[in-house]
């Protein structure tokens, strides 16, 4: 089992999104043994959160390694959370014949805001059964009770859907070989640069010993470890200390073990940089983060005899050179929107006159040109009167003047 306080944490880059997606892990508890996850990928819009609690079952000449908790996938942008369960290990051929390691069991998902749910069958290979029997999946996907479509398959290879309203079936997943060559590369916090309590740093002698195929060096190793945890465990106890994870904590009504440092913020474009983590904490750097408004201090004033038993407080009074302050501000405040809405009445008024003096304008253009043409009509054809040239020459002008003022 794990350390209490182990940590473990890693990351995968997204080249074509230009996204991280982080992994940090802890064991919460030791008994029982409880690991705690998140895993965080804000620019794609999702976050998973859960727990483990990792029991055994042993039949003689398999194993089983079980699984026991949920995970929660959020999608941001969606709002939407399905929970999930998660499938067994099996290993069978301990003792005797080949060894294999297969997935088992049923792992049921559900969103409560959509009412989508899907169950998913991983099928152990039956002891007559052939190759074409290994890692086999069974599912349905359903709306309600209805079911929408089926799933058959093998997780490890191609696996089809069928729809139940059109029956028509096609490929849902088919991890080709190009497929598996964009699988994303790990990459893990350099081993100088780990905390005493990562994984890589904690179990670094253990490891070695393994590499080396030395079995004794590894057991007295990872005895020295376990002694290490029971020594402290006592202290603690002696001391009346509880232990508290430094990275998750516990729902006390749900019982779920959340990350403290949690961040389901749909992702902003406009404010939101990069995502990335520091010792632990997974955070974002932004453009400009929210400024944090704190209430003016108010001094209280001392009052002699009892409170009013109808307040279960006193209420605190302004001081009155603060409140005197208050008051000149507001007053300045005051003339100064004073001002400014006589201003702006001014300017509509002008506004005003000049609009009403491009229609008088306007009007008498149009006359003007009634005239003009009626004049021409005439069979004498006579010039326009001196009048009319001193007219519109004056017309032009305060065209010319209106526009420079808009100008």
């Amino acid at each position: 089992n794990p350390i209490i306080g182990e940590t473990f944490r890693c990351m995968w880059i997204h080249p074509k999104a230009n996204s991280r997606t982080f992994y940090i892990a802890e064991q919460v508890s030791h008994h029982p043994p409880v690991s705690a996850f998140y895993v965080s990928n804000r620019k794609d819009g999702f976050c998973v959160t859960g727990s483990i609690l990792a029991k055994s079952k042993f039949y003689g000449n398999s194993l089983s390694a079980i699984l026991d908790g949920e995970a929660r996938l959020s999608f941001l942008n969606r709002g939407e959370d399905y929970i999930m369960n998660m499938p067994y290990a099996h290993c069978k051929g301990i003792v005797y014949g080949p060894m294999t390691l297969e997935l088992g069991g049923y792992v049921n998902i559900t969103c409560e805001k959509t009412g989508y749910s899907a169950i998913i069958e991983f099928k152990l290979k039956p002891f007559l059964g052939n190759s074409n029997n290994v890692n086999q999946i069974f599912g349905k996907i359903k709306l309600g009770s209805e079911v929408l479509a089926t799933l058959e398959g093998h997780w490890d290879g191609e696996v089809m859907i069928n729809d139940k309203k059109t029956g028509v079936s096609e490929i849902f997943w088919n991890p080709t070989p190009e497929i598996r060559q964009q699988r994303l590369t790990r990459c893990t916090v350099l081993f100088d640069e780990q905390e005493d309590m990562e994984s890589a740093r904690l179990w670094q002698h253990v490891t070695r010993a393994i590499h080396n195929k030395d079995q004794n060096e590894a057991t007295g190793e990872k005895f020295v470890l376990e002694e290490a945890q029971r020594k402290a465990a006592k202290q603690r106890k002696a001391q009346g200390e509880e232990w508290l994870p430094r990275l998750f904590e516990q729902d006390l009504i749900t019982g779920e073990w959340q990350y403290k440092y949690s961040d389901t913020r749909p992702w902003d474009p406009l404010n939101d940089l990069v995502q990335y983590e520091k010792e632990g904490v997974i955070q974002s750097k932004v453009w400009h983060r929210t400024p944090m408004v704190s209430a003016p201090k108010r001094t209280r004033t001392k009052h002699s005899g009892q409170q009013s038993p109808e307040s279960g407080c006193s209420s605190p009074e302004l001081d009155r050179q603060d409140s005197s302050e208050s008051e000149k501000q507001k007053t300045k405040h005051s003339a100064r929107l004073r001002k400014k809405a006589s201003d702006l009445s001014e300017l509509l008024s002008a506004i005003d006159s000049i609009k009403h003096a491009q229609e008088e304008i306007n009007r008498s253009l149009t006359a003007l040109r009634s005239r003009t043409t009626a004049s021409q009509s005439h069979s004498n054809h006579s010039l326009l009167q001196h009048r009319d040239y001193v007219v519109i020459l004056f017309l032009i002008l305060l065209q010319i003047i209106i526009n420079s003022i808009f100008n």
